[in-house]
């Protein structure tokens, strides 16, 4: 009785395991999974690990502790506004990226198409158009979706004779 129990529970835990895992959560190798037509679904924008929004907030805190009494909130709702208005997703709207299985990547966004190659090693995704290669870290890859990351820094943010250094991170959320 007690090796019927047993085998009875280690079998619904097979079951559950094989049957709650779908074919779709599974994680593809880059060199595989990167193949096919893919849309932009949004794009993050990540500066200093932060989101967009949280930079923006914490950059106008700042200022407000710089200025002091020299801070006004018409200034500071001017700045909001300036940043308000930028959504990194629409800089997006609209594109496809295809990765051919000969190496060959398509981008296609509203201005027209625009072909290039593609590398894999590993984790890192290495796209080439007219000689401007861009590196990207694959988040993660499934058969339906894919996010890409990629990073640069920067350091010509110049405000009030301070030059500012920052990371700058893109992430693209794709979907097949």
């Amino acid at each position: 009785m007690k090796m019927n129990v047993t085998s009875w529970a280690l079998g619904l835990l097979l079951t559950f395991t094989l049957f709650s895992c779908s074919k779709e959560d599974e994680q593809l190798s880059t060199e595989v999974g990167i193949i096919g037509k893919w849309t932009v679904q949004s794009a993050d924008l990540m500066i200093d690990g932060k989101s967009y929004e949280s930079y923006v907030e914490e950059s106008i805190n700042q200022l407000k502790q710089q200025l002091g009494e020299n801070y006004s909130d018409v200034m500071g709702d001017e700045i909001e506004d300036l940043f308000a208005d930028f959504d990194p997703s629409s800089e997006f709207e609209n594109t496809t990226i295809e990765f051919l299985s000969d190496k060959t990547a398509i981008v296609t966004d509203e201005d027209g198409s625009q072909n290039g190659t593609w590398a894999a090693d590993g984790k890192q995704l290495i796209v080439t158009f007219d000689n401007d290669t861009q590196e990207f870290t694959v988040r993660s890859l499934t058969s339906s979706e894919a996010s890409l990351a990629m990073s640069s820094e920067f350091d010509d943010l110049d405000i009030e004779g301070m030059g500012i250094q920052n990371t700058l991170e893109v992430i693209l959320n794709l979907k097949k």
